[in-house]
């Protein structure tokens, strides 16, 4: 942001707004929607009658087929957001090469934080993917590096650091053995993970991450798999992932 003075006017003209017109006036800035998950939590902010505008990160100026969808090159000119959503793209994200989305890998963390911040964001949610196996370890549900400790120390009025089951490494596998470890991988962590454990469908998780969002507590907040079942179970039943046997 390369004009702090406008940018501080901005933002106490855009809070002076939400303060007159209430919730209504809410918008949100959406970093790193890549991925089917990316893209489903994205889909569901521009639907959501929580916003009435989201400012989507990109690399490239495109255009827009809806005045909530607005895209913004992440940098340029000044944008002012009062929730800001940040999706972290693991090794196992498909990226298409052509996409103007802008990514963020989770060692660009406190980066996208510090964007959020400058656009005047008091709520900050992160999205980040948490191999199965780990779900099943403090991790999930815990503060679990000291870039996530240092958004504590950001000045956000709320971090929900939320850690669904990575998605399956969709990427094509080059060799067939390869191909065939994976298949049985898949089919065995089916049957041996927990319920909880197993990585909810993209648009399901985006559901249940959203709804998280739309409660947020003061300070920092972690939930793994196990709670956004949790909330699944509780909202769409029938949603829930049932357990594969063995016959």
């Amino acid at each position: 942001m390369s004009d702090a003075p406008s940018l501080e006017s901005a933002v106490a003209d855009h809070r002076a707004r939400n303060a007159r017109a209430g919730d209504v006036a809410r918008t949100a800035l959406a970093l790193g929607m890549v991925g089917a998950l990316g893209e489903e939590l994205l889909a569901l902010l521009v639907a959501s009658s929580d916003y009435r505008l989201v400012h989507v990160g990109v690399t490239h100026p495109i255009g827009s087929a809806t005045s909530r969808f607005r895209p913004w090159v992440v940098g340029q000119g000044v944008v002012v957001a009062d929730d800001a959503y940040v999706c972290l793209a693991g090794t196992e994200t498909f990226v298409p090469a052509g996409s103007p989305l802008r990514a963020f890998a989770p060692g660009e963390l406190l980066e996208a934080a510090r964007i959020a911040r400058d656009c005047g964001a008091r709520r900050l949610v992160v999205v980040a993917p948490l191999d199965a196996l780990l779900q099943m370890s403090a991790a999930a549900s815990t503060i679990a590096s000291a870039d996530e400790i240092e958004l504590a120390r950001m000045g956000f009025e709320s971090v929900l650091i939320v850690r669904p089951t990575a998605a399956d490494d969709t990427r094509p596998a080059g060799r067939w053995l390869a191909r065939l470890v994976r298949a049985a991988g898949r089919a065995l962590a089916d049957i041996m993970l927990p319920t909880y454990a197993r990585a909810l469908s993209a648009k399901t998780a985006a559901r249940a991450i959203l709804e998280a969002a739309r409660n947020p507590r003061p300070g920092v907040t972690v939930l793994g798999a196990r709670d956004l079942l949790a909330i699944v179970e509780a909202k769409w039943p029938d949603l829930a992932p049932k357990r594969r046997k063995l016959r």
